[in-house]
């Protein structure tokens, strides 16, 4: 028999133009999140901040995990996308702010030349197990 696929989603997490794809979706008790990022039709939360940028990525991320039963403490993997890595460390310390606690989750960070909307600097998306 074939698991259940189900869409989630959180009021305070925009949503991805209807048909697109989903912003997450649960299957065997994990959730996956689509990649997250500070922009939205209003503009970019955080500006040109890095560590702003990053802080309402993770804040998005954890949102769906939540709104999909899980907490940010079940995360077990985590990949960040950036577009200047000579800012890690803005995007490490918006890191230490999550996730507090051992066991750490499993992380790739890569560098990429550009997101779908102007002045994003950072994209994470995630797995959690619920």
């Amino acid at each position: 028999m074939a698991s259940e696929i189900r869409a989630v989603s959180a009021p305070d997490v925009p949503s991805p133009p209807p048909g697109v794809f989903s912003n997450a979706v649960v299957v065997d008790n994990i959730v996956y999140v689509s990649g997250m990022h500070a922009g939205g039709p209003d503009g970019i939360v955080g500006g040109n901040s890095m560590l702003e940028q990053t802080r309402e990525a993770l804040r998005r991320t954890v949102a769906l995990i939540e709104a999909a039963g899980g907490a940010r403490e079940r995360i077990v993997k985590l990949t960040i996308y950036v577009t200047d890595m000579t800012q890690r460390a803005e995007v490490s310390a918006a890191r230490k702010e999550v996730f507090i606690a051992e066991p750490l989750p499993a992380s790739t960070f890569l560098e990429v030349s550009g997101f779908i909307q102007e002045g994003l600097l950072v994209e994470v998306d995630a797995i959690a197990h619920l």
